[in-house]
């Protein structure tokens, strides 16, 4: 799972440090080395499994379904991402939870901003995370593979937020992932994701090859359907502890007919589809011939045409009936 280590993720915050699992150790959080060490010795097979596809860093993992590389270069794009989609929400959040978090959730963007509060990112991979002295106090990481279950108590924290994981689950285990996010949530804590819809408005001939083969190459290659926002408020909706359901989209353009966001909003795109190395054969073209594609092809009709796409965030609040 993508921790926001400024790059989007799950993540997950509490009020008080009662509420924290004492036997995940994280940073200024009390716990013994012995704990620390235990949890590595078994997390630390799952991350040496690489592999290297034209350069890039995968995970080779069977039951992992992550689309996109696992390396320094994809950190650096997604850290972009995360900084542009602030931009476009004018914050980290929709979710009606400033008075909780003031009295008491992105990662090391939000415990600047909320000192008050504590924050646990969850990630697969630890090589996202930042240093410790580069972290507030009130910040923590976990290396976790969320598909075997968020490893906290049921009623935990306060706010559960999940960003940028469209190219991480297969539909069954969104499904299982929400009902446990629900699972961990406080009754009167509030839900959040914020995933892209990956359908561009506006484009040309050569975008609508693009993102048509991208989504039938991830469903095929890993069982991951990058268009999961359209599912998000189904999800919401089924689990019947979540009320105040809300789904909000922003437009998000792509291009230099946009300024220097559209400018930065389009390498970001460019380097994703360039880091997803398998597409090329579904498209029945090389790698360098996708590559030109993107760098010519691409943002000329992105340009002529204006073209933008959306960004979804969805919440709800979880909800105790007599």
């Amino acid at each position: 799972m993508k921790s926001d280590n400024i790059k989007d993720s799950t993540f997950a915050s509490g009020n008080s440090k009662e509420n924290r699992k004492p036997s995940l150790t994280p940073i200024n959080v009390d716990i013994t080395k012995n704990t620390l060490e235990d949890i590595n010795e078994v997390i630390s097979p799952l991350l040496s499994k690489f592999k290297t596809i034209n350069g890039r860093d995968f995970f080779d993992i069977e039951d992992l379904n992550y689309v996109l590389p696992s390396d320094k270069v994809e950190a650096e794009r997604a850290n972009i991402s995360h900084i542009l989609s602030k931009h476009q929400w004018q914050g980290n959040f929709l979710s009606p939870i400033i008075e909780k978090l003031e009295k008491g959730c992105w990662i090391t963007d939000m415990a600047l901003e909320y000192p008050s509060s504590t924050f646990i990112g969850i990630d697969v991979n630890s090589s996202f995370f930042p240093n410790t002295d580069k972290c507030p106090s009130n910040v923590c990481f976990l290396t976790c593979n969320v598909i075997y279950g968020i490893p906290f108590p049921k009623e935990t924290f306060d706010f559960v937020y999940m960003g940028m994981m469209f190219t991480a689950f297969t539909e069954f285990q969104w499904s299982t992932l929400i009902k446990d996010t629900v699972r961990v949530l406080k009754y009167d804590g509030w839900i959040e994701s914020l995933e892209p819809t990956c359908q561009f408005q506006n484009m040309g001939k050569t975008t609508k090859w693009i993102e048509d083969t991208t989504a039938k190459a991830c469903m095929k290659e890993k069982g991951v359907n990058v268009r999961i926002s359209a599912m998000m408020p189904k999800f919401f909706e089924s689990n019947n502890e979540l009320t105040n359901i809300q789904c909000v989209k922003v437009e998000y353009p792509i291009g230099d007919w946009y300024g220097c966001f559209g400018k930065y909003s389009f390498n970001n795109l460019r380097k994703m589809f360039q880091s997803l190395v398998f597409v090329p054969k579904y498209m029945g073209i090389t790698h360098d011939e996708y590559v030109k594609l993107l760098n010519d092809e691409f943002i000329k009709e992105s340009n002529e045409n204006k073209t933008y796409t959306h960004l979804q965030r969805n919440f709800a609040k979880k909800t105790l009936y007599d």
